[in-house]
């Protein structure tokens, strides 16, 4: 394996702090429908 394959790894493997702002985001946001979702089903 090259130099350079085991940098694309180790890249490919961790990542971006934009990627793991997205996954935070969209996981507050499904927990948030979620929480709405109780609250509909319980005034209903």
């Amino acid at each position: 394996m090259t130099e350079l394959e085991k940098q694309t790894e180790a890249r490919e493997a961790k990542p971006t702090r934009l990627e793991e702002s997205r996954r935070v985001i969209e996981e507050y946001t499904a927990e948030l429908r979620a929480i709405i979702q109780k609250l509909r089903r319980k005034l209903n």
